[in-house]
């Protein structure tokens, strides 16, 4: 049996998001010396982008093809990515063909995204809280902006904002491309007579939907539109690979992955 791990990111250009994944892929190297990792991303566009700027990246197939060319037989493929949506469930179907081919894997196995089951949800949302504590000030808002997505998992966002509520009424999160959007948070913080909000995105990397549809200049940032509404903002541009303990959380779905591939 040889094993290898490959890291699954969304992807970034923004030179901001290098650092979650650097910090990620430092950590999975410290917990699995023995095992070769590989970086991976699953967004097109942004391999895409990155060809054209002389950075060649490997999509998850490129990835496996090579690690298969190396004589590995077992793979765990760790997802980098917040909630069990689209890109996630295409791992899925990616493992499953992985192990279905004649000259394949004999076993590949999936990671869980950061959140992953009701348990999940719950875990996640006190690890966010403790972020969140560090920041506000003691009449201060706090606004977690995730991706947000068209697939079910989006529920997970909503998950998320009621387990903060059960805590600590004054944070939130919301969602960039769905629902909770910021036009419902702003109406939740006309309600509750926010004066000042601190900003932090929900996202892997601090890149690009950070520092342009959080806290850029356009009309339809989330800092202007909450400015426009009178509310104060202040923003710390940092992604959950660069916190540690939201980092355990991924590990610990990659143990538990490379458990299961032991158990074949």
């Amino acid at each position: 049996m040889r094993i290898a791990i490959v890291l699954a990111a969304f992807g970034s250009r923004h030179k901001n998001a290098a650092a979650s994944l650097t910090h990620i892929t430092e950590r999975v190297g410290q917990a699995y010396p023995d095992l070769p990792v590989r970086v991976a991303y699953t967004s097109k566009t942004i391999r895409g982008h990155m060809k054209k700027a002389g950075e060649d990246v490997d999509s998850v197939p490129a990835a496996l093809d090579k690690l298969l060319s190396e004589g590995i037989t077992h793979v765990v493929i760790q997802s980098l990515h917040i909630i069990p949506g689209t890109e996630f469930h295409d791992l899925l179907a990616l493992a499953n063909e992985a192990m279905l081919r004649e000259d394949g894997f004999r076993r590949v196995e999936v990671g869980f995204p950061l959140v992953a089951g009701e348990a999940g949800v719950e875990e996640v949302a006190d690890v966010v809280l403790s972020i969140a504590r560090q920041v506000k000030g003691e009449n201060d808002a706090v606004l977690f902006m995730g991706h947000g997505t068209k697939h079910d998992g989006n529920v997970y966002y909503e998950a998320l904002h009621r387990a903060f509520q059960k805590r600590d009424a004054s944070v939130h999160m919301g969602a960039m491309e769905a629902e909770p959007g910021i036009d419902a948070v702003i109406e939740r913080f006309k309600a509750d007579g926010v004066k000042k909000a601190h900003l932090l995105p929900f996202l892997f990397g601090a890149g690009w939907h950070a520092a342009r549809d959080m806290v850029g200049d356009s009309e339809t940032s989330w800092k202007t539109r909450l400015g426009q509404a009178g509310i104060q903002c202040e923003a710390l541009l940092k992604g959950a690979g660069e916190y540690d303990r939201l980092v355990n959380i991924w590990l610990t779905h990659l143990h538990d992955a490379l458990k299961r591939l032991n158990r074949c």
